[in-house]
Parts: C-alpha cells; sequence; structure tokens
C-alpha cells in the first residue's frame, strides 16, 4: 500500500525513521510480560538475610512472609468476627471468643461442597444436605459422620497464616 500524498510506503517510512509499528511494539511487550511471569517463577536462593529477602518472602507478613507461617496471609484477623468466622477458598476460619483463632477445612466431609461460614448462631452449615457443625468443627447433625478437618493456621502480626 502507498500513501497518496508522500507515494511512499508507510512501512517503509517507519523503518526509515526509526520508528516501530504497532505489532512490533506489541509482541515486545508480550515478550516482556512473559520474561517477567518466567522471573517470578525462578528458584534462585538468596543468602538468608539479604536485602533480595525481604522481597523474596522473607519475614515480611505483607510480603507473604510470616516467620512462622511460610506462606501467604489468607486473612486478618479483623476480617475473622469474634463469635463467627469466614470461608476463605477451601478453608473456614472462626473466632469462637476474643483473639482465639481456629481453622478447618471448608470441605464438606460428606460429598464435598463447600461449606458455608458460621451463622448468627456459629452453625457450620453444609449447604448442599444440611450437614451442622458448632464453630468448634464438631459435628452437630448429619448426613455427614465426622468432624470438619482441622487445619493448622499461624496468627502473627494481625494476619492469619496457614502453617
Amino acid at each position: 500500500m502507498t500513501d497518496t500524498k508522500t507515494g511512499t510506503d508507510p512501512a517503509e517510512r517507519a523503518l526509515v525513521k526509526g520508528a516501530a509499528s504497532r505489532r512490533g511494539v506489541m509482541c515486545g511487550l508480550a515478550g516482556l510480560g512473559a520474561a517477567g511471569a518466567l522471573a517470578a517463577c525462578g528458584t534462585a536462593e538468596t543468602p538468608a538475610g539479604s536485602d533480595a529477602d525481604a522481597t523474596a518472602g522473607g519475614t515480611d507478613a505483607s510480603t507473604g512472609g510470616g516467620a512462622e507461617g511460610g506462606g501467604t496471609a489468607i486473612a486478618a484477623t479483623t476480617d475473622v468476627p469474634e463469635g463467627g468466622g469466614i470461608v476463605v477458598d477451601e478453608t473456614v476460619i472462626v473466632q469462637p471468643s476474643a483473639d482465639e483463632f481456629l481453622a478447618f477445612s471448608a470441605v464438606c466431609p460428606h460429598q464435598g461442597a463447600i461449606v458455608s461460614e458460621p451463622d448468627a448462631d456459629g452453625n457450620i452449615v453444609c449447604p448442599r444436605h444440611q450437614s451442622t457443625w458448632t464453630i468448634d468443627g464438631a459435628l452437630e447433625q448429619g448426613p455427614a459422620e465426622v468432624d470438619l478437618a482441622e487445619v493448622d493456621i499461624t496468627v502473627e502480626d494481625g494476619r492469619i497464616f496457614l502453617s
């Protein structure tokens, strides 16, 4: 295709002037994004106490470290109401009394549905067949036949971590 004003091919003009084509820019950006994603998946180890330690999952809870939790914070303690709880992914986190936090698998042991967060009475209910557990994870009513499986957590600096 030729530009009718100048009589030249626009792609040729762009190459002559050193300008990148839109396609070239987009491909370059996509390549940078892929390189960044691969770098984030790297397994390079850094010495303990180095500056890189804080940004690579060190002990700073805000970066998902957590000295004891060793992982990403799944909730803040302020997210979990006293006498109630929340469901995060496949975990029920409860606060039966002030500053007491427990966690259980949110997967119903009967048929695998995700249970609800505790209701106003502190009951955890499976929406599929109405199995019910207390806020402490104890089975109250079937058809499920066992308590909710306890999940180990660590509470540190106002954040809750899977152990």
